[in-house]
């Protein structure tokens, strides 16, 4: 093969690729703002409507794996004997206040709903 063949398939190569790059972010650039969102809605309301059916079963493997960062960081306390970080503090204390907050959701959610329908008659 040539010096010059050479040269021009690299040439080919290399138009290739950038018309290939091109395309696909013309093709990024353009579709995925309206694909997205469309996609985004549907995968959240599978994704809720799951969680709601998943509710009985998910809320104790909350308050296991809450019962158990508490476990872990008083044994760390305890092994290194050092008060934890602050952060570390937080973290948890906001752990448990949502696991709390999911915890006891379904008696506001059944006064909630219960309101709204005296509010809407």
């Amino acid at each position: 093969m040539t010096a010059e063949r050479r040269s021009g398939s690299k040439a080919a190569g290399a138009v290739a690729v950038t018309a290939s790059t091109a395309a696909l972010a013309c093709g990024v650039c353009c579709v995925l703002p309206f694909a997205v969102p469309a996609a985004i809605l549907g995968s959240a309301g599978g994704v809720l409507a799951w969680f709601a059916e998943a509710y009985r079963w998910l809320t104790p493997i909350a308050l296991i794996a809450v019962a158990a960062g508490w476990a872990w960081v008083g044994y760390q306390s305890w092994r290194t004997r050092r008060s934890p970080a602050r952060l570390t503090v937080v973290a948890m204390i906001f752990a448990t206040a949502m696991m709390l907050g999911a915890w006891i959701w379904p008696a506001f959610e059944g006064r909630r709903l219960r309101c709204w329908d005296r509010l809407a008659s």
